[in-house]
């Protein structure tokens, strides 16, 4: 049985909070903490999402070519250029699901196993760094932490890692923190905030000897990973080429000093409501969306201030400021997977607040002036209210939201499988298609395939309307690309391609629809 001064009193605002003493109780505790996000996992182990986010299905393409020795290239897209975008370590990891399996898809389950497994990790850190049994609580059942739980993206693998270095510079192991800060930099290049954030929090603490020994142990990750993408850097510079190859090319497409204030003002917009809707998941659009989820992100970050002035997850928040920083202006608005490596810092922050909160409104309650009460009641009813509604939702969202987007993700993709068989036995092996599942298409039928890339300007500049607009030109793009075939599966881009008048359709699917780009147009791009 551990003592008293091993298990230290934690604090969330003005409401203590004890840890578990008993060690056998806290890991039983977590084991619990873990069950609801097992059983969502393995109720969907076939991943019915996967590839529509598409960062997903490339990570695994790139594991499969890691497992199989071709070299960490995309082998999906016609010129196969080498992978300078997503870095290697999370692919290296799930490397193993194909070294145990290598047919697809049923080699998906091993891989989101391996996934999965980073959230126990997780929550095993979080109560390492003493955090509130709440804020596990709060960051194992959320619904959008269930949801990328079920998918294979490397949000959750990159969060395992970050919190495994500030743990390290808590316990003053700045060289491990820092070798740790790499790894996480390894597995998505969000990581770089680290770097910054390490050398402001040691020289707050006036350690800076430790400033230098965490950016020795990351720099090298930092230095090895950007000579490698320059030397096998694709040579082409177009479209397709800057969105699957480069970041920092794809951003100085997208972001430029015409339309910088655009980007921010729109970006600041969208982080605040991403991050509100780890409380009150984004369901409403419009100013009701942002009149209720904009506060809850300020009451966060008023929340992960009183947080770092007692003291506690200093070098977690000010990660979370570098991050946000880059995400302003980045090309494309944040949203929940965005920053789901900051989600149990927004909800210990939320914790805080309205920890403070709660003490302020039962002063009032008390206030001699009647006027004040019923201010202090109205506020705590309209609170109450909004809590209430928002858990609502987080439920509605995990059993039925949730499970109704996978079950007509199932539908498509026995749609699409159908599409792939006819393409595979009618089209020539070489015939390449433009296809926003191109990914998938590739680790199905081995062959190549190209998405369709809208440009993040667009959609400052004029929002999601204008999208047709652009994919009216579909035969445009299939030119520059030199692809022969289209395949569409939703309904206001059939419109567009019916309407097209180089675009010939020859084989149709329950929600796909194969067009062939007529010979005019290919003549025309020899």
């Amino acid at each position: 049985m551990a003592s008293t001064a091993d298990a230290p009193t934690l604090t969330a605002g003005p409401i203590r909070v004890l840890p578990c003493r008993d060690r056998k109780g806290a890991v039983l505790l977590l084991l619990l903490l873990c069950l609801p996000s097992l059983a969502f996992v393995c109720t969907f182990r076939d991943i019915p999402h996967f590839g529509v986010l598409q960062d997903d299905s490339l990570y695994y393409a790139g594991a499969k070519t890691i497992a199989n020795g071709s070299g960490y290239k995309i082998l999906s897209l016609p010129a196969e250029p080498y992978q300078t975008k997503y870095p290697p370590l999370y692919p290296l990891y799930l490397s193993l699901a194909w070294l145990a399996n290598p047919s697809f898809p049923s080699n998906l389950t091993i891989a989101l196993a391996l996934s999965w497994l980073s959230l126990p990790v997780i929550l095993l850190l979080l109560y390492k760094l003493r955090q509130p049994w709440l804020i596990l609580a709060l960051a194992a059942i959320n619904p959008y932490v269930l949801f990328y739980a079920s998918n294979i993206g490397s949000e959750l693998f990159f969060l395992a890692i970050l919190l495994g270095a500030f743990l390290s510079a808590e316990k003053k192991r700045p060289l491990t923190a820092g070798l740790l800060a790499g790894a996480a930099y390894l597995a998505r290049t969000a990581g770089i905030a680290m770097l910054p954030a390490a050398i402001v929090y040691f020289l707050i603490r006036r350690r800076p000897r430790d400033a230098a020994w965490f950016s020795i142990g990351m720099l090298p990750a930092i230095i090895g990973w950007t000579v490698w993408c320059h030397l096998h850097q694709a040579p082409r510079h177009d479209i397709v080429t800057l969105c699957y190859t480069s970041y920092t090319g794809y951003q100085f497409f997208n972001v430029g000093w015409d339309n910088f204030t655009v980007v921010l003002w729109k970006n600041f917009d969208a982080l605040l409501e991403a991050m509100g809707s780890f409380v009150f998941p984004q369901m409403l659009n419009g100013l009701a969306g942002k009149a209720i989820l904009q506060p809850i992100a300020i009451a966060m970050i008023l929340g992960c201030v009183r947080l770092v002035r007692r003291g506690e997850l200093l070098l977690y928040a000010l990660f979370g400021v570098f991050s946000a920083a880059m995400l302003l202006v980045w090309h494309f608005p944040p949203n929940q997977r965005f920053i789901l490596p900051l989600a149990p810092l927004l909800l210990a922050g939320f914790v805080s607040e309205m920890s403070h909160l709660a003490v302020s409104v039962r002063i009032a309650f008390k206030h001699r002036d009647r006027s004040q009460r019923v201010v202090a009641y109205g506020f705590a009813t309209l609170l109450a209210t909004i809590l209430t509604v928002g858990l609502g939702l987080q439920i509605y969202m995990t059993l039925s939201a949730v499970p109704e987007m996978y079950a007509g993700d199932r539908r498509n993709n026995r749609a699409f499988d159908n599409a792939y068989a006819w393409i595979k036995a009618n089209l020539p092996s070489n015939a390449n298609i433009l296809w926003e599942q191109d990914v998938v298409y590739y680790l199905k039928t081995g062959r190549h395939a190209v998405s369709f890339p809208v440009p993040s300007r667009q959609w400052y500049a004029y929002g999601f309307d204008r999208d047709i607009d652009y994919y009216r030109k579909l035969d445009e793009f299939a030119r520059t690309q030199h692809l022969s075939y289209i395949l569409l599966n939703k309904e206001a881009l059939l419109r567009a391609a019916a309407a097209n008048p180089n675009l010939e359709k020859i084989h149709e699917e329950p929600g796909a629809v194969l067009y062939r780009v007529t010979r005019s147009v290919l003549s025309r791009a020899r």
